[in-house]
């Protein structure tokens, strides 16, 4: 679900990075990765998409008289938690995902999926729902990824 937006820094970059000892490259990637993940469950708690334009709002719904219920609830209270997304660092790559659980979710928003409303319930109507970016690389996550790893370099 993430942007492969890393690669135009692969070219100045990766000659420093060369450099770096394991540890010191371990240690970059697990404070991009806290980093990423910090970022990217704020713009889900906003409802904001990567490219900061705003989610597309739910439907309304309907309560049993037939009346317009009110939202005022986020959209993804759950998914936002660092229980369920994850910010994995590696030696050479950092990924941030959700966990099992919620990855399908997940996916069928960030996609714009066809799913059951209720997958628990057999014969469940199915709803294409709107594509709502939840993971992604900002500008500001660019930027900030630069400063982090010229910071280290600099030490």
């Amino acid at each position: 679900m993430a942007d492969a937006g890393l690669d135009h820094l692969a070219p100045w970059l990766e000659g420093y990075l060369q450099r770096l000892k394991p540890a010191e490259r371990r240690k970059l990637t697990r404070k991009l990765a806290k980093a990423l993940r910090d970022r990217n469950a704020k713009r889900i708690r906003d409802n904001m998409q990567p490219d900061g334009t705003p989610m597309e709002p739910r439907k309304s719904q309907r309560d049993r008289r037939g009346r317009l219920r009110k939202r005022k609830a986020r959209m993804f209270p759950k998914a936002a938690l660092a229980r369920n997304l994850r910010g994995v660092a590696r030696t050479d790559e950092v990924v941030v995902s959700f966990r099992p659980l919620i990855q399908r979710t997940a996916e069928v928003h960030h996609f714009g999926e066809e799913a059951p409303v209720d997958p628990r319930i057999r014969n469940s109507i199915r709803v294409r729902y709107a594509a709502r970016r939840l993971l992604g690389l900002s500008e500001e996550d660019m930027s900030a990824i630069e400063d982090e790893t010229l910071e280290l370099l600099d030490r």
